[in-house]
């Protein structure tokens, strides 16, 4: 491997001997590399590798311990977000930090709003701008819709055209096709480059090696927060970018098809004619035990709103649900529960977690039968020894079950998610979404503790939209497109070129 350790080069951006330390954690470790003016510069690692809080140095966030950072050679303290800005440093986060009662002009344009003389707010001409800034980002959303009526999606192309509107120099981006579909995607990346050719520099945090090769100039690698190198695309391979990041000679198990045998006797769930109205119709499938049933499709084809109104986050919808014989409702998630069924949400951080509380009330926020004794008081020692199970069980990293789970990584974040679920004792899993958001190394546990779950006996239903997963991780593929399930595919017969093309 042809590595180049390029520390200080006099770059656009020079990081120099940067320490961070949070309690009872050391994110950075003296990091010590340069971006170059107009490169799309990708730094990857795992999870808790350092990324995101170097990153966030650089977009006021945090201040370092030590060391410091040169724009242009000159060395800059940015205290706050405002002076990120001014500086012309402009921050996509993976988190969207948007506000959902505005409306998505407001929300590109809050606190820079376009004035008159008199200080009244000139909404036409900001909702004129809003519906351009979209359209290059190749989207029909109306800029008067509230934000927190779109989906996961439509919220981070959103942030998208926030950071774009900024006219920033700089341009960091955190995870930004993590909700997107494969279609915007795409035009994201013709974003990047068009941005890369106007002069702008990217600063890209991603997790999928695909689209890093295809659009960095240079990658640098975290590893525990310690700098492990800087590498032109040409130079080195994503099978190498994979060991740097893991520490040891991963086996990517997303290539793998190691499954174990499935019952195909009778079904634990068989979904018939199910509707609801605006989402999906007549919609029929059958679930076996030890199977994991992916479901592909793109963004509004029905997928996660499938999930949801088996698990009965939808009062509204017809057809029947049978689940191990027995025709069931699930009229309410207490219900789902009842009948034996879990499901781990699309969105983590609105729906998965509680940010503010611990690892141990995270775990066990699901589990009130187990934890609640006499007049509904808690049992705190049968709680922690919940919490400390899972936390072995799933290699959860982290200095102990009372961190608070926001200062977690995505990977770990989604572990206790998982976890929380599992302690509910469920027959029937669903999850949305395994792995988004998260790096290889955690993908590959994930789907390991998954596969150890259905080996115990456990029937497992997956939504992703990474294409990869799905065909190498599923017994078997249904494919959704626009509300109607449009194929069933076996495993030896779903080729990714086969799962698109019914999704197109």
């Amino acid at each position: 491997m042809d590595q180049e350790r390029q520390g200080v080069m006099n770059g656009m951006i020079d990081f120099r001997d940067i320490v961070k330390t949070f309690p009872g954690v050391k994110a950075l470790k003296g990091i010590s590399f340069s971006i170059q003016r107009g490169e799309i510069h990708s730094i990857v690692g795992e999870n808790g590798a350092g990324k995101s809080t170097l990153m966030n140095i650089l977009g006021g966030q945090y201040l370092p311990d030590e060391g410091s950072v040169l724009l242009d050679g000159t060395e800059v303290t940015i205290r706050n977000q405002h002076e990120s800005l001014r500086l012309g440093i402009g921050v996509v986060y993976q988190e969207l930090k948007l506000c959902p009662n505005l409306t998505i002009a407001e929300n590109i344009f809050l606190g820079r709003e376009r004035q008159l003389g008199n200080g009244q707010v000139r909404w036409p001409l900001m909702e004129v701008q809003t519906a351009k800034l979209l359209e290059r980002l190749g989207s029909e959303l109306d800029p008067r819709t509230k934000v927190g009526r779109l989906s996961v999606a439509s919220q981070q192309l959103v942030e998208i055209a926030r950071a774009i509107s900024l006219d920033a120099k700089v341009l960091i981006m955190d995870e930004p096709t993590s909700a997107l579909t494969v279609r915007e995607s795409e035009e994201l990346f013709k974003i990047i480059l068009d941005l890369k050719a106007r002069g702008v520099t990217i600063l890209y945090i991603s997790h999928r090696m695909e689209e890093v090769f295809r659009i960095s100039d240079r990658i640098s690698v975290l590893r525990d927060g310690e700098y492990l190198g800087t590498f032109e695309k040409e130079k080195i391979n994503p099978q190498e970018v994979v060991n740097l990041i893991a520490g040891k000679e991963l086996a990517v198990e997303l290539e793998q098809r190691l499954r174990c045998c499935v019952d195909w006797g009778n079904p634990v769930l068989e979904v018939k004619n199910l509707s609801r109205p605006g989402r999906f119709r007549d919609v029929s499938f059958s679930l076996f035990e030890r199977e994991i049933l992916g479901i592909y499709g793109l963004q509004g084809s029905g997928r996660t709103e499938l999930l949801e109104t088996i698990f009965g986050l939808a009062p509204q919808w017809t057809g029947e649900i049978v689940s191990f014989g027995r025709t069931i409702r699930n009229r309410n998630p207490a219900e789902a529960i009842a009948n034996g069924f879990a499901m781990v949400p699309e969105n983590r951080r609105d729906a998965g977690i509680f940010p503010e509380m611990s690892i141990t009330e995270n775990v066990n926020s699901a589990n009130r039968k187990d934890i609640t004794g006499v007049f509904g008081a808690l049992k705190s020692g049968v709680m922690k020894t919940i919490s400390n199970s899972s936390i072995h069980a799933f290699n959860v990293k982290s200095s102990g079950q009372n961190k608070k789970i926001k200062e977690l990584s995505g990977g770990n974040q989604q572990k206790v998610v998982l976890a929380k679920w599992l302690a509910t004792h469920p027959r029937i899993l669903l999850v949305d979404e395994p792995t988004r958001g998260i790096d290889v190394g955690a993908k590959a546990e994930i789907f390991k503790i998954l596969k150890g779950l259905r080996e115990e006996g456990l029937s497992v239903i997956i939504v992703s939209s990474e294409l990869a997963e799905v065909v190498s991780e599923s017994d078997r593929i249904l494919v959704m497109k626009n509300g109607s399930l449009v194929a069933t595919l076996p495993a030896e017969e779903a080729t990714r070129e086969r799962v698109i093309q019914y999704a197109l």
